[in-house]
């Protein structure tokens, strides 16, 4: 008889205790709720079978009977309810669980009546055993049935399930399998069949293995939860004790009753306030670190820059957490590369993970954070927890941590990372948006160069067929009037004029083909950063003699450190653009010979205009055939500058002034940013 009534407290204090642990932990989780219900329908079994063991007469015995029978009645459903739960199929059959409740509370109903417990008799060592009612045996159909039911419900889920789940609902199945079929041992004595029912101990053994897989495996904070729950029973262990303490002694029920009603007013006070200083102890360097990934985690949005971002993100989380090691994995292509790794110690991380490999596929479509113990194996590292990046539903990446010095990831942890990952898939798909963007614009500006070196291909070669063919057309009248014809014969002042315009033309088509050539050589260099300012005052201070000779004034307003990309066409578009200006003010000579050249920063470019008052040229038409001769071979070479000006992703812009007045070319040129320099 003792080992029945030892094995029955027993039940009932580990089934309080999981009680206790999975509601005070979190009451509001479907979950710990459902998980608390089975508990607190065993526990009132338990306790009450214990008592039913310990009575001393027929009445007593027959009562407990019946009421650990309540226990029992809702086993069943509570099981019920807590697997679906258990497995996520809990909407699925919200109607089952309401109608396995009702039919539950239709048992209830009859069991203070005979109908159900019938009476208590002497059976084998026991002086009160229960004899079945007519209404007993449909109860324990119910009852096996839908325990059955349950029981193929976890093993489909865990058949499909992977990780922690999976082992969770390992250990889940086992308990509940064990401590069903050792509490089914006191059903055959209802009926008279002699056998013993010492597998009732065996209904601890769920209790255990449910307290283990909570431990192990991360279904509630058992550190915490313990806690709370110590916490809990000390402070109502007095405020319930201290008032029937004095009402054992003094008799007087009165002032017990009141000092009950009292003490259980600022139970939940003293509760709170022993609760929060114990945690705030226990929980101090978790806390610290989880408020520090937190902070850490709101940053990452500002990154625009993918190696930023992994570097980063490795860096900060081992030291955060002070981890042996960190690394991060990102897909490129068919496979997931290593990005960036920080490690104290020596390891051989794979450059690159299969996407159908066991590693990756064991992730599924979980994006939580998984523990590594529980994953296939990683190159031979022993792995603590594994972060799964998802973007639009697609694995995009993994951060593998170590495992903690200083105690396993819980929940918390569980929560803080889950934070941290989707601020790290929004910078990441922030980043993908930009580069992607990035991409686009660039083919974009590839195809409208190429469009534009097209075009200037073709005005080129019209320009160069015009400037060609007015030279050709000099060259040929100069050689002609060298011919003697009929009786004349050409002076030696006509020979020398002739030989003069022969030479000077054939130096202008030496400049163009010069001109084209040094562009042709010098496009595909390398664009380093370059002062304009530099550049601009050099060419100044090169004209300045040849403009003082032609009595060209000179104003300029230049600033200084302007830095720019660029090579050395840029160096011959600016000298084009000058020997222009100063040919086209001494071929028309206006009554003001003046060129201007300025040089400001506005916004993020650099804008240099220079002005002269030579002939006006329109830029509609000066790339059409018309007004290319307005400083000798100063038309085309207008093409060429504008052509280096469009390599450099810059603008070129003419303006006229009209009416006889000028021009302006307007050149515009992006700045250095932080990035490039």
């Amino acid at each position: 008889m003792i080992f029945y009534q030892i094995s029955a407290l027993i039940n009932a204090l580990t089934s309080t205790i999981v009680f206790f642990i999975v509601l005070i932990k979190n009451p509001k989780s479907n979950l710990n709720r459902t998980c608390g219900y089975f508990a607190l329908s065993v526990a009132i079994w338990s306790y009450c079978y214990f008592i039913w063991q310990i009575s001393q007469d027929n009445r007593n015995a027959l009562i407990w009977c019946r009421a650990l029978m309540v226990g029992a009645i809702f086993i069943p459903p509570a099981f019920f309810h807590f697997s679906v739960t258990l497995i996520g199929l809990y909407r699925k059959y919200t109607r089952k669980i309401i109608f396995w409740y009702i039919i539950s509370g239709i048992f209830l109903l009859l069991n203070f009546t005979p109908f159900f417990v019938k009476d208590v008799v002497p059976q084998l060592n026991f002086s009160y055993w229960p004899m079945a009612g007519i209404m007993y045996l449909p109860f324990l159909i119910v009852f096996i049935g839908l325990v059955i039911y349950s029981h193929i419900l976890i093993y489909k889920s865990y058949k499909k399930s992977s990780g922690i789940k999976r082992n969770q609902i390992k250990y889940v199945f086992l308990g509940t399998t064990i401590g069903f079929l050792g509490g089914a041992t006191n059903y055959p004595l209802w009926y008279g069949i002699k056998i013993p029912p010492y597998g009732n101990i065996l209904v601890s053994v769920y209790v255990v293995l449910m307290a283990y897989s909570i431990i192990k495996y991360r279904l509630m904070d058992i550190r915490i939860a313990v806690t709370r729950t110590g916490i809990f029973l000390f402070i109502y262990s007095l405020v319930l004790g201290i008032p029937f303490w004095v009402g054992y002694h003094t008799k007087l029920w009165v002032i017990p009753t009141g000092l009950a009603v009292i003490f259980a007013s600022f139970g939940p006070f003293f509760y709170n306030h022993f609760r929060r200083r114990v945690e705030r102890v226990i929980l101090k360097v978790q806390k610290r670190y989880q408020k520090a990934l937190r902070e850490f985690a709101i940053t990452l949005i500002a990154i625009k820059d993918r190696s930023t971002l992994t570097k980063d993100v490795v860096g900060k989380v081992k030291s955060i957490l002070n981890l042996e090691f960190c690394a991060i994995y990102l897909k490129n292509g068919g496979d997931f590369h290593l990005k960036d790794f920080h490690a104290k110690t020596p390891l051989q991380f794979p450059y690159s993970v299969s996407l159908v490999s066991d590693f990756v596929l064991s992730f599924g479509k979980s994006k939580t954070p998984l523990l590594g113990e529980y994953l296939p194996n990683f190159a031979d590292i022993k792995l603590g927890l594994v972060l799964p990046l998802f973007i639009n539903q697609q694995l995009n990446g993994f951060i593998i941590l170590s495992q903690k010095k200083d105690g396993i990831y819980t929940e918390e942890d569980f929560d803080v990372f889950s934070i941290l990952l989707g601020e790290i898939t929004l910078a990441l798909s922030e980043i993908y948006y930009f580069e992607e963007y990035q991409k686009t614009t660039e083919e974009k500006h590839k195809t409208e160069l190429e469009k534009e070196r097209l075009e200037s291909a073709f005005q080129i070669s019209e320009a160069y067929r015009h400037e060609l063919g007015n030279i050709i057309n000099i060259i040929t009248l100069a050689s002609a009037s060298l011919k003697p014809y009929g009786n004349y014969e050409p002076t030696k002042e006509e020979i020398t004029s002739a030989a003069e315009s022969i030479y000077s033309n054939t130096q202008r088509a030496d400049n163009i083909f010069n001109a084209i050539k040094k562009y042709n050589e010098t496009s595909v260099e390398e664009f380093i950063k370059t002062d304009l300012y530099e550049l601009v005052n050099e060419h100044v201070i090169k004209y300045q003699e040849a403009m003082a000779k032609k009595g060209i004034s000179l104003k300029t307003n230049i600033d200084s450190n302007i830095n720019v990309l660029a090579n050395n066409n840029l160096s011959f578009a600016i000298k084009y653009l000058i020997e222009g200006a100063i040919q086209a003010i001494d071929y028309y000579n206006p009554k003001e010979k003046l060129m201007k050249i300025s040089l400001k920063i506005d916004g993020d470019s650099a804008v240099l205009k220079i002005s002269d008052t030579g002939k006006d040229v329109i830029a509609d038409t000066i790339y059409k055939g018309v007004g290319i001769e307005r400083g000798k071979e100063g038309g085309i070479l207008y093409f060429i500058a504008r052509r280096v000006i469009h390599d450099h992703k810059g603008k070129f812009q003419i303006v006229s002034f009209n009416e006889g007045r000028g021009t302006r070319f307007i050149i515009t040129l992006p700045l250095i940013r932080r990035a490039d320099g």
